[in-house]
């Protein structure tokens, strides 16, 4: 093994996540001389002998990203054919999909999920605690996640926190034209519980008459606590866009709302949302769940969790063109210095070396004896 691993990350999705964890630091490693690449699930390349034979030659790793295996005989085939090339494997993690509260929260959730019935989502989750001991080690995004897969496993697990490709975001904007005119206040994102957007519903219905020069935005998944929230003629619904397109979506949006309930699953989560917003021009609240470690009240943006406090903190950034732009740019000066991926590129082959350095010395013939000493 090289001082920096080689790596071949595994893709069973085009979802956000898979920008923030793969697409984007694997395009950064690579700028930066690092062996990471990555390949869908669905390549045909993969199912050649060629491409099988030399795994062993050009990869150190090969690291599952999101993947989950619908037969279980066919995910004990895959890994055990990796690692008897002598490869390790890593999995790659970014949300809670392990606690017990996930299969309810899946069928509630998620129309696709529901079809699935209770009994299934729940064999499903017992697949990826079944799979967190198969691997050599897991990398996933904060601490809270490193606490929740912590509890099902004693392979090592490495934290590498989200970071956000600065010069890609802001140069897919770059020469990009809003289509909604100012003032607006937005939501973005995908399906989630009520609970997360239900003080958010609250204010945006008590802030509408009062003022009616604002402009409500929801993009993406059409939340109907959000949409039904003010009169129809006060919303633009703004459609899901391709992820190398989506920032476009967010110069929409001069007041970022972002809100997730207290629960435990948000806690294990991460603020690029926070991050996206700003980039894009807006001053944004946020609630204290997930989003309060990463902001400073008052100076870099405002926290709210009940309806009041989200009206309220609303109201003041409609009335203070001035608050936003402080807001907004204190903000953003805090993900260039802390949250930029061109600061923290180097986590990923960090975590990657201390996990294979651990399988390494597990597999030695001096730990065997050691254990069987023991």
């Amino acid at each position: 093994m090289t001082d920096t691993p080689r790596v071949l990350a595994l893709v069973g999705d085009e979802l956000g996540p898979t920008l923030w964890r793969i697409w984007a630091p694997f395009a950064e490693l690579q700028r930066r001389g690092v062996f990471a690449h990555w390949k869908s699930t669905r390549d045909p390349e993969l199912q050649t002998a060629r491409f099988q034979a030399n795994v062993p030659y050009n990869f150190d790793a090969v690291i599952l990203a999101r993947m989950s295996w619908a037969n279980m005989r066919a995910a004990r085939e895959q890994l055990a054919q990796v690692h008897n090339a002598g490869v390790s494997v890593i999995l790659e993690v970014d949300d809670d999909m392990y606690s017990p509260a996930i299969a309810p929260r899946q069928y509630a959730v998620f129309d696709r999920e529901r079809q699935k019935g209770l009994d299934l989502l729940e064999r499903q989750r017992q697949g990826r605690i079944w799979l967190l001991d198969q691997v050599d080690g897991i990398t996933v995004s904060t601490r809270r996640l490193a606490t929740v897969v912590r509890q099902y496993t004693t392979k090592p697990v490495e934290v590498v926190p989200n970071a956000i490709d600065v010069e890609w975001f802001q140069g897919t904007l770059r020469g990009c034209k809003r289509v909604v005119r100012p003032l607006t206040i937005g939501w973005a994102g995908g399906a989630r519980e009520p609970d997360d957007l239900l003080p958010v519903a609250e204010a945006w219905a008590r802030l509408a008459p009062r003022y009616p020069q604002v402009t409500f935005v929801v993009q993406g998944h059409m939340a109907p606590g959000l949409v039904d929230a003010v009169p129809a003629d006060r919303v633009r619904r703004l459609p899901w866009l391709p992820l190398a397109e989506y920032p476009r979506g967010l110069l929409n949006i001069d007041i970022g709302c972002c809100s997730v309930a207290p629960k435990l699953f948000n806690t294990s989560k991460t603020p690029i949302k926070l991050w996206e917003y700003s980039l894009a021009g807006a001053a944004c609240v946020v609630s204290p769940t997930l989003y309060g470690p990463y902001v400073t009240n008052d100076q870099d943006a405002l926290v709210a969790e009940t309806a009041a406090e989200w009206e309220h903190a609303l109201a003041r950034l409609i009335d203070d063109a001035y608050l936003r732009r402080r807001l907004r740019r204190a903000q953003r000066q805090r993900i260039l210095t802390e949250h930029a991926l061109a600061q923290n590129w180097w986590r990923w082959p960090q975590a990657w070396s201390n996990i294979l350095a651990t399988a390494t010395a597990a597999r030695s013939p001096t730990s065997t004896a050691l254990v069987t000493s023991g």
